[in-house]
């Protein structure tokens, strides 16, 4: 068995920590869920996720300094993907776990149980 020198574990489990706390607030996920299906203008993350623009605007900011998404300014406008590979299996294994979950949820209850109304699902 391979010993693995300390210092490269601390500094990987620190990368993973880090790219963990940009995905644990909702709308940050939010918006990585929605940037994973095309890169998209604020104007139709604002619509589309019924995100305030102020709170929008801070997030993907937090996103961009972290090196989790990109953008691209046209003009007026501005374009945002998803700049970091490594939130993609994070993402999927969420929702596949999440599936799983409201499955379950749906068996034992109904299927409005525990959601916020108007709120969309990004494990859908």
């Amino acid at each position: 068995m391979s010993k693995r020198k300390p210092e490269k574990v601390c500094h990987s489990v620190v990368e993973a920590s880090d790219l963990i706390k940009q995905l644990a607030n909702p709308n940050r996920l939010a918006l990585v869920c929605y940037l994973m299906e095309a890169p998209r203008t604020v104007t139709e993350l604002e619509d589309d996720l019924g995100i305030p623009q102020p709170t929008l605007s801070q997030q993907l900011t937090q996103l961009r300094e972290a090196g989790v998404i990109s953008r691209q300014r046209q003009a007026r406008s501005a374009t945002y993907w998803i700049n970091d590979a490594r939130v993609l299996p994070l993402v999927q294994a969420l929702r596949l776990v999440f599936a799983e979950l409201k499955d379950i949820r749906m068996q034992d209850r109904g299927p409005m149980d525990g959601m916020t109304p108007g709120m969309p699902d990004m494990f859908d």
